[in-house]
């Protein structure tokens, strides 16, 4: 198979300040012509003339954000986005749709920030796509509809720099980022794609870790840096379901540590190791 796609994209987006809100309206088109041209298994060589399949995609997509600061440190923000993904060429399956909303707080105030935001995605059609390591008898790229679908949770971020607070010449910038994520289908079907299976309304998303925390710590100092990550997820499901997740469908949670470091050789010129997995943890992802 060999897919092609064209795409023109034109957008425009403008800033509006009034006071202490600032609103950023948009809006985005593209237009996306795909061709697959399959010659088959039959035609390795690729000799005969292959078949060849179109697609077209027209889109407008729109979107606005907004910043409103209460004082110096504190400010709310909100934002609804058109959400959009192409269909692959050759693809029977429809683009991938959703509206996208998001509100919460930001605080800043010296060594330390917290942001909280709250999200919806209410998708009016979720696209699943076949790959190497999602299993099941299907042919990689191959996509399928999932109808509609609703994703919602709470992502919390908390950051401070020691190094800062204390007077130091260093920066040992400390964080937490945590995020509680809900997703299930809204409609009913069977699928032939192994992740979905046979749905029910109100199935939970496979994929969908409902907790995850992940913990830095570094030192920044004037040439060089280092980078402590602790990521945590939580137990998932394979294939969409509800109630407890039967054994052969659970993805458990793993915990990982990576370091990473970089030192300054010259203006322009850095030098930088990591090593992920210290631990040497063996763990499933799909």
């Amino acid at each position: 198979q060999i897919a092609s796609f064209r795409r023109f994209l034109l957008f425009v987006r403008d800033t509006i300040r009034w006071e202490a809100l600032t609103v950023t309206p948009g809006l985005r088109y593209e237009r996306i012509d795909l061709k697959q041209s399959n010659y088959g298994a039959a035609d390795p060589d690729r000799n005969g003339a292959p078949a060849v399949a179109r697609n077209q995609v027209d889109v407008w997509l729109p979107g606005v954000g907004a910043t409103l600061a209460v004082s110096d440190a504190f400010s709310l923000v909100a934002g609804v986005h058109r959400g959009f993904v192409n269909p692959s060429p050759g693809s029977d399956a429809d683009a991938e749709a959703s509206w996208n909303y998001e509100a919460g707080l930001r605080y800043q105030r010296g060594a330390g920030s917290l942001d909280a935001m709250a999200f919806f995605v209410d998708y009016q059609n979720l696209l699943g796509t076949c790959t190497a390591s999602t299993g099941g008898d299907c042919v990689i790229g191959t996509q399928f509809d999932g109808g509609e679908a609703a994703v919602h949770g709470l992502e919390l971020v908390a950051a401070w720099d020691a190094g800062r607070a204390l007077g130091s010449d260093w920066s040992l910038p400390l964080s937490a980022v945590y995020t509680w994520t809900q997703g299930e289908f809204r409609t009913s079907f069977n699928s032939s794609f192994a992740e979905w299976g046979n749905v029910h309304e109100g199935d939970e998303l496979p994929l969908v870790p409902e907790h995850q925390l992940t913990l830095n710590a570094g030192i920044d100092a004037e040439r060089w840096r280092g980078f402590l990550t602790l990521n945590y997820v939580e137990e998932t499901r394979s294939v969409a379901g509800s109630g407890p997740i039967p054994a052969g469908e659970r993805i458990d949670g793993r915990t990982l540590l990576d370091l990473s470091a970089e030192f300054d050789l010259a203006a322009g010129t850095t030098l930088f190791a990591s090593a992920t997995n210290l631990t040497d943890e063996t763990y499933n992802v799909a």
